[in-house]
């Protein structure tokens, strides 16, 4: 993180506050500036990053859920890319089903990412 002048702190808090963001009592983990609401997100403007208050180990689970389901997609997402450029370069059937195999099996753990998000957001 690049540091910055006082000045410019001081110029993006008062922006926030201007677009209709709220200055809340909290203060970043991070840098010690004061948090702001912003469209219900709370959020540093100085690191420039959301952030989230956790009180107990529930809400932990519940904060990192969907940054661990962010990251797994991301994954899976690289490996298809990898068997698809595989899969197009064999002609060799039993390799063509094996591909093929893991593909479906990468995009059955897309569609329950997907699942656990729908249901994670629905209990909220």
């Amino acid at each position: 993180m690049v540091a910055l002048h006082k000045d410019d702190v001081v110029r993006r808090m008062s922006e926030v506050l201007k677009a209709g963001g709220k200055m809340l009592s909290q203060t970043c983990p991070v840098c010690g500036n004061p948090l702001f609401e912003i469209k219900g997100e709370m959020r540093c403007v100085v690191c420039d990053k959301p952030v989230v208050v956790i009180r107990d180990q529930v809400e932990s689970g519940k904060a990192l859920l969907p940054i661990v389901l962010t990251s797994l997609e991301g994954v899976v997402v690289e490996k298809i890319d990898e068997l698809t450029g595989r899969l197009a370069g064999t002609v060799d059937l039993d390799e063509i089903e094996e591909t093929a195999r893991a593909i479906d099996s990468l995009l059955t753990v897309l569609k329950k990412s997907e699942e656990i998000r729908i249901a994670t957001k629905q209990t909220e």
